[in-house]
Parts: structure tokens; sequence; C-alpha cells
């Protein structure tokens, strides 16, 4: 009786202090709970703030003096693909006397461009997009990145057309064509205005020769505006081409061509085959010539002889053959730098400049002229 009696005391001190701690669990999570959900509800207002487009206002300045000038509409589209909302936007005279403010507040150097206000501050994103693309100035972006052409506020002048002169020989049919070089500097970007091919020995071509001191033909001149382009402009000189007067001279410097101080055509290269009928097993020849075109060698005429033949003998005589088949190559082939250089491991360069096949074995089975039979390998 005495326990159950301590029991009931125990309870009556233990219920009330339960009831207490459970109330104040049950605040403490409402609390909880309502904390979270203004937490959730400011997270969902900033998330949505940061998702919000900014609102801008565009002004476009464009130049009525260059209708081959970079296309500021290429810049808008681009800035529209941002999470921007473009809200008003404007386009004005360059000319006009809102133009001519606006180019004097901001010190507007090159045209077309674009003025943009508002929220440009918006977003990281958005900033480093007008970082990349231009400046800020008093709270507003204008677009600075144009590709040429453009026109120069300073000057007056528009920037970035290129002029080519091409110095050819209409009579070297086989000589190098140049004219790659105009379609390689469009596709790099470059703007070329205008384009002409002069004779070399018309008294345009002779004027033009001696003022930029040109020594082979085809040469290509490129005007200074090519400057304006700066990759573009590197290559120029890292190829060794010079300014001089308002062009670079860039010159073939693969043959064939025509070498000014010579006044001949260089680097068509006379080809000789050498035989012997009797060897049916003998490699075949004319895998000389497969190689020699893949040193870049313009072949100009071409012989095959027998050995046996008048004038198979008369090339054998004169230059100590003993070995067959082989080739023969005029003296042009000196003007192909890798194949002179891997001649020596081939042949012999003659004193009058014939380059003679000495060692047919590198390539298959040939004959033995001293031996009188065929050396199989």
């Amino acid at each position: 009786m005495e326990n159950k009696k301590i029991e009931n005391n125990l309870l009556n001190r233990v219920v009330p202090i339960v009831l207490v701690l459970a109330a104040a669990l049950l605040i403490l999570n409402n609390f909880m709970l309502h904390e979270r959900g203004i937490k959730v509800t400011e997270a969902k207002v900033i998330l949505e703030e940061e998702l919000r487009p900014a609102e801008l206002e565009l002004v476009k300045i464009v130049s009525e003096n260059c209708d081959s000038c970079f296309d500021i509409e290429e810049a808008v589209k681009e800035l529209k693909n941002q999470n921007v909302n473009i809200k008003n936007e404007e386009t004005i005279s360059s000319g006009s006397s809102q133009g001519k403010e606006f180019i004097s507040k901001y010190n507007i150097k090159k045209l077309p461009t674009i003025i943009v206000s508002g929220e440009i501050d918006k977003s990281e994103q958005l900033v480093s997009y007008f970082e990349e693309k231009g400046e800020i100035q008093e709270g507003n972006f204008i677009f600075t990145s144009l590709i040429p052409p453009y026109f120069d506020a300073a000057s007056n002048q528009v920037k970035g057309l290129v002029s080519i002169k091409h110095i050819i020989d209409s009579s070297c049919e086989k000589c190098v064509d140049l004219t790659s070089i105009s379609s390689t500097l469009e596709e790099q970007g470059v703007f070329v205005q205008d384009e002409q091919f002069i004779e070399y020995n018309s008294k345009e071509g002779q004027e033009l020769i001696k003022k930029f001191g040109v020594k082979e033909v085809p040469a290509i001149l490129i005007s200074e505006e090519v400057d304006y382009y700066i990759d573009v402009k590197d290559a120029l000189i890292q190829s060794g081409a010079i300014n001089k007067e308002g062009f670079y001279a860039v010159h073939s410097t693969v043959p064939p061509y025509r070498d000014l101080l010579q006044n001949k055509i260089v680097g068509l290269v006379d080809v000789v085959y050498l035989t012997n009928n009797v060897c049916s097993v003998c490699y075949d020849v004319s895998v000389n010539r497969d190689i020699l075109l893949q040193f870049g060698l313009v072949l100009n005429n071409e012989n095959t002889y027998d050995i046996n033949s008048p004038e198979g003998k008369q090339f054998a005589q004169k230059y100590n053959v003993k070995k067959a088949p082989i080739i023969i190559l005029s003296p042009d082939a000196k003007y192909y730098s890798l194949l002179e250089q891997a001649w020596e491991s081939v042949g012999t360069i003659e004193s009058d400049g014939w380059f003679v096949m000495r060692n047919p074995e590198l390539i298959g089975t040939y004959w033995d002229l001293e031996e009188n039979k065929i050396v199989e390998i």
C-alpha cells in the first residue's frame, strides 16, 4: 500500500513536467516551421530575382557612310541571347546632333556601336559579358569589340578595307598560283575590297616590281589596311613580310616561278627515265615519278630511253651510268630544297647541275651494266 502511494505521488509530479515539455517542444517545432517557411519564401524571392531578366535600354549608333562595316545587329542579337529584357531600342545616326553628343560624351572611337543602360550589373554573368565585349562608362556599357571593317570616328574614315595587287606571269601556266592567298585572307575574316591582276612585264607591273623590290613572280601586294586584323598582320610579319610604302609584298617561295634576276622561269624539271628492256623483272621506273611528285616537283619534259638506245648510251656515257633503271633530273631540281637534301642518299649532282640516280637498289631489282646481270633485291 505504501509503495502504491509513493508511485502515485511520483506520477503526480512527473506528468505535469512531461506535459510542459511536450507543450514547449510543440511551440518550438511550430516556431522552427515558421522560420523555415520564412527562409524558403526568402530563398524563392532571391531565386526569382536572380532568374529575372535584366531590364536594359539600348541605343545603336551607326554610320551612314559604311555599307561594308561590321554588322552591329550581330552584337545586338548576341546581347539579346543573354538573360536580358530590352525595354527600349533606338537607332541614331553618327552624323546627327544626338549621335555626335554620344560620341563625344563616351569618347567613342569605332562605329557602329551600341550603348546599353539599365541593370547592366544585375548578375555576375552579365558583368563578365560586358567586360569581355567593351567597357563601362558612367554606369553604361559601350560596345568596342568590333571586327573590321569599321568607321574610325577620329579620322572619319573606314578602316580594314584591304586592297590586293597580284603581279603575275600569264605565260607560265605551271607557275605556282598565289590567288589562294586572297581566299585564305577572306576565310580569316579579312574584307578584300579591291583585287587586281597585273602582268609583270606591263608598265604598271614593272613600276610595282621596282617600287617594292620584287624578285620573284608571281607576287602579291597586300595593303596595310590588313594591320587592323591583328592575327593576320602577325602572321605576315612572322613570314618575313615587311610593310613598305603601304603594302606588304609576298612573293612565291615554291617553284616554279619567274626569277626576275635571271629573267627566266625556274623550277620546271626535265626528267630522263633510263630503262633496260631486257630486264623484265627490274623495278618499274615510273615509281620514281610518283616519288618526285611527292616532293612537289613540277615536271616539264619527260623522256624514256632504253639504256641500249642511242640516246640511252649517250646519257650512260656522259654520266658514267652503271645501273638501270634510273632517273636523271635537270638542274632546276635544285630549287626543291627537300629533294636536294634527300638526293645525297640516292645519287650525285654532277658538275653541270644534273641530278643522276646512282642507287636503284633502294627501290628494287635492277640491272648491273658492268656485270651485265640482274641484281635482285
